[in-house]
């Protein structure tokens, strides 16, 4: 198994990006591409630097979203490969995350990716689902996209596991009737879910997980070949998929992560919310999150929050700050 099931318990930080979308390749927006552009990699140095010193050895960064950038199209629309800008962007951000000695956890898709396709100012987003439909079209998004990358960086030590897509249930068909347009059917879903797992497996040495939206969805992972699963918890979420509920309670065959959680909005603190994961049995937990700007995020305060809550729960946590490398 590619994630260490007795590793103590560890917090992160979803950074989640510095543009939505935007931080490997380029579009119209952004002609030069991401984080490999000097402005931006020394927003994202100084980011990282402050999430080290914070206690957290991981983060959780959004790579292509809603394929809004990064991406090669031919002339009837389909995605032909990646642009020149995103391994040069890819190598930007391990090097940095190796200066702060911090392990990404890299999110491939977003749910976005599905839903219905919007042309703004030339840039298209969304409106890929037959991506997971379609099987010749996900075979192509596979060896055209996700391969290249993962042959790339598959063997990098910055990097612990590559996320498929975050919160897939927003967009995958339910038992509701009559069935949303815009939605995957769950064996469509499921499918592409397996297929790009078995290219993480096949290229890289890291894990494959779901940033699955609760406990209460990760049926819809299950039987996958992930290496870790992951769970989202908000206080909406409280009734149907408490926190305080035991891992163990859940019968995984794998170790569960909290991949999100509030550090803004809660009637809990995040020092509550990590020693409750902690408690129930996560393996780690990953606040929300450090650079977006919604209600769930306290951007400004995490650092502190999140250095206050591992020296109360754990004494011996290493901030890291005297690890940083110069």
């Amino acid at each position: 198994m590619r994630w260490p099931a007795d590793e103590p318990f560890w917090i992160g930080v979803n950074l989640p990006w510095l543009n939505y979308g935007g931080d490997f390749g380029a579009n119209r927006w952004q002609p030069a591409g991401g984080v490999g552009q000097r402005p931006q990699r020394v927003a994202l140095r100084e980011a990282l630097g402050r999430l080290a010193d914070s206690g957290a050895t991981r983060v959780r960064w959004f790579m292509f979203a809603d394929g809004r950038a990064g991406l090669l199209e031919s002339a009837s629309g389909d995605v032909a490969g990646l642009d020149d800008h995103v391994l040069r962007d890819a190598d930007a951000a391990l090097d940095e995350l190796e200066r702060a000695r911090l392990k990404a956890i890299f999110v491939l898709f977003d749910y976005h990716w599905f839903t219905r396709g919007r042309i703004v100012d030339g840039v298209r987003t969304g409106g890929r689902r037959a991506h997971a439909i379609d099987p010749a079209l996900r075979r192509r998004l596979i060896d055209l996209v996700v391969d290249p990358l993962l042959v790339h960086c598959g063997r990098h030590p910055a990097i612990s596991a590559w996320d498929v897509v975050n919160e897939p249930e927003w967009v995958t068909r339910s038992t509701r009737w009559p069935p949303r347009p815009a939605e995957v059917p769950r064996a469509a879903m499921r499918a592409f879910i397996r297929d790009v797992v078995g290219v993480v497996h096949q290229r890289t040495a890291h894990a494959a997980t779901v940033g699955s939206a609760s406990t209460r969805t990760l049926p819809l992972v299950e039987g996958l070949g992930l290496d870790v699963y992951q769970a989202h918890w908000y206080d909406r979420l409280a009734k149907r998929a408490p926190l305080d509920r035991a891992v163990a309670s859940l019968g995984l065959d794998r170790p569960l992560i909290l991949g999100e959680f509030p550090t803004r909005g809660s009637r809990r603190s995040p020092a509550e919310i990590l020693e409750a994961a902690r408690q129930a049995g996560y393996a780690g937990a990953m606040a929300w999150s450090a650079l977006a700007h919604d209600e769930a995020s306290d951007g400004g305060a995490i650092a502190s929050a999140l250095r206050s809550s591992a020296a109360a729960a754990w004494p011996e946590a290493d901030t890291r700050a005297d690890r940083r490398t110069p």
